[in-house]
């Protein structure tokens, strides 16, 4: 591109470059048109960049050029391309914003055409030759994004058609540079995507792929991330012949963080089931290692109880989480409450373990909280009497359809989806 650029652009003689009366010349027009092709093409902002100087020297000479544009901080001027700096001296191409000839242009959203640089006290010098310099604004939809910079060894090198022309050219740099950050932002969307996908495949493979099989019993579990990745958990873990591990866990977040820290949860609650089959022992070394791992903010509810299928009875440890509910045959409610605080804010936290028998015909219902704070935002919040209410109503379907059932009125409940939580549910049903 840029050596065609060149090929359209040869040199001539400056001084028939000003045009007639004011008018562009021949050659302006032909470096103009140059430009916007590359543009229609979609070459790489740094092609246009460094085409804009190659072909800018052969319409309005200089000793020293330099596009630069302003940092994502917006304090500091950084050179995009340049030409005629000595390399040792780069680094000096590169200021803050409210200083030197660069800083006012950028400041002021003006141009600047200095004739003799040494009257200027704030001129910042990058090269000891320099004796006249131009700079023009770069401006994207009203803002100052940076500036063109041209620099020559003699006095009053630049005119004022030059100062025309560097404008026209500006304006070219500013549609290279929108279009150089357009597509990074769709590049980078599509990676985003394409990654987040990944997240969620792996965060479904870390679930169960289905509910434990076991004579006398129903088991469901479901999962609804309010993103693609979550930070609910809930897991059915084989422990012995007759005892089956129920967990459920809400990270505080969501999106990408919540789930790796979901990740780390399972692995380490895991890891520690296989190892011991002490709850209290299970529980404060998860405890100890998301408080060694996370920081304060990534804190963990959790439920973790075991159901000892041939004594029908469950024995668990509730770590700040939303009381399961335990639903009698003949209509009762009983709250599992029995624990400590939550995980990974105190170090040596103290867990208490409680039990509870199923009789036939009862419902063990367990959740997080995105299922009775659904509408929250609204003022409407689904609640927990909504969800017994459900619990009792549904006590004849099927584990499935209960946990269906119940994160689809939640959901329903909420008027605006944006607002929702991740939901989660686990339905143990004894026949």
């Amino acid at each position: 591109m840029r050596e065609e650029l060149a090929k359209q652009t040869p040199n001539i003689n400056p001084d028939i470059t000003d045009g007639v009366a004011g008018r562009p010349s021949e050659l302006e027009f032909e470096l103009s048109h140059a430009i916007s092709m590359m543009l229609a093409r979609a070459v790489d902002m740094n092609a246009v960049l460094q085409a804009i100087l190659d072909g800018l020297l052969h319409v309005v000479p200089y000793d020293a050029a330099g596009i630069f544009l302003i940092g994502e901080d917006k304090k500091i001027i950084e050179s995009q391309v340049v030409r005629g700096y000595q390399l040792e001296k780069l680094q000096r191409v590169r200021q803050k914003v409210d200083e030197g000839i660069l800083g006012w242009v950028i400041a002021h959203a003006q141009s600047i055409n200095v004739d003799d640089v040494r009257t200027v006290p704030h001129y910042i010098s990058a090269r000891s030759q320099t004796l006249s310099e131009l700079v023009v604004p770069i401006i994207l939809e009203d803002e100052v994004i940076g500036c063109i910079n041209l620099e020559a060894d003699r006095l009053s090198a630049f005119k004022d058609v030059n100062q025309r022309i560097l404008h026209n050219l500006a304006s070219h740099a500013a549609v290279a540079v929108d279009r150089a950050r357009n597509h990074a932002q769709v590049i980078f969307a599509r990676q985003f995507e394409r990654e987040l996908q990944i997240a969620r495949r792996i965060q479904i493979a870390l679930l169960p792929g289905k509910a434990p099989q076991i004579p006398g019993y129903d088991f469901a579990g479901l999962n609804v991330p309010s993103q693609e990745v979550g930070g609910d958990y809930y897991d059915f873990i084989p422990i012995t012949k007759n005892d089956l591990g129920l967990v459920i866990a809400d990270v505080a977040g969501k999106g990408i963080p919540a789930g790796m820290v979901m990740a780390g949860l399972r692995a380490a609650l895991r890891t520690r089931v296989e190892t011991t089959f002490l709850m209290n022992n299970v529980i404060s070394g998860v405890n100890h290692f998301l408080y060694d791992s996370t920081g304060s903010e990534a804190f963990v509810t959790a439920y973790y109880g075991v159901l000892d299928t041939s004594r029908h009875r469950i024995s668990y440890i509730n770590a700040g989480h939303d009381y399961p509910i335990l639903l009698s045959k003949t209509g009762e409610i009983k709250e599992l409450d029995r624990g400590g605080p939550l995980l990974g804010v105190i170090k040596d936290a103290r867990y208490e373990m409680g039990f509870v028998d199923l009789e036939p015909g009862s419902i063990l219902l367990m959740y997080t909280d995105g299922i009775v704070e659904a509408g929250a935002a609204e003022g409407m919040e689904f609640g927990k009497d909504r969800l017994i209410d459900m619990l009792k109503n549904l006590a004849h379907e099927s584990a499935m359809v209960i946990a269906r059932e119940i994160e689809k009125h939640a959901t329903e409940h909420a008027p605006n989806s944006n607002e929702l939580d991740d939901r989660t549910v686990i339905v143990v049903k004894r026949l």
